[in-house]
């Protein structure tokens, strides 16, 4: 055997971890966290119980590199960063648009985020965050551009209340169930947008609240 073969037939241990990664993601999002045994992930990645510790410590381990690979904020980032409007209401609607649309097309991202709330308290959210960080303030910077069309609310408040508004139209979808009609879903979003830029007081019951 020369030495081309020899190197052909050399396990490839960064091919060998992706593998453990995907279908570690796969069990995840079907059988959950806990769920899911290493035993599992060995069977569906095609590789013996013992290789997966060569890569991972455990299994917390493993759920860590599958978030790193697949949690949602990279996404996020780019759908915001390709979001235009020359108010800050064009902004937030288009970056709102932007923003279902490609969790629509992921599902799974929505799916692994659950898994990290209900079995980890939101432990890999967390510790994610300070990556996308910068890139969610720029956001809130754009969107402050309209001073004229802003009240006062913290950074802070601004993106809860935006990425909060995400969040809470997945969950319902799931508990009423989505939309056979595409229409349904858009107008649902439509009024989710309404009640982030303008509340659910009208003009005159705002301000007699204010009073």
């Amino acid at each position: 055997m020369n030495d081309r073969s020899l190197e052909k037939n050399k396990p490839n241990p960064t091919r060998s971890r992706q593998q453990i990664v995907s279908a570690s993601h796969r069990l995840f999002l079907t059988q959950g966290f806990h769920g899911t045994t290493m035993r599992q992930i060995a069977s569906e990645s095609g590789m013996a119980l013992g290789s997966l510790y060569n890569h991972f410590a455990d299994k917390n381990d493993l759920f860590r590199a599958v978030f790193e690979a697949y949690n949602p904020y990279p996404l996020l980032l780019i759908a915001l960063e390709n979001s235009q409007g020359q108010t800050a209401e064009d902004l937030a609607r288009t970056a709102a648009r932007r923003l279902v649309t490609q969790l629509n097309a992921r599902p799974d991202l929505i799916k692994l985020v659950f898994i990290d709330v209900v079995e980890f308290q939101g432990q890999h959210l967390r510790e994610s965050y300070p990556q996308v960080a910068p890139g969610m303030e720029k956001f809130a910077q754009r969107l402050r551009r309209d001073p004229s069309a802003l009240r006062y609310i913290s950074t802070d408040g601004l993106l809860r209340a935006f990425f909060g508004l995400f969040y809470t139209f997945h969950m319902t979808e799931m508990l009423l169930g989505k939309p056979a009609d595409p229409d349904a879903q858009s107008a649902a979003l439509q009024e989710l947008i309404e009640v982030y830029l303008f509340g659910i007081l009208t003009r005159e019951q705002e301000t007699l609240a204010n009073r």
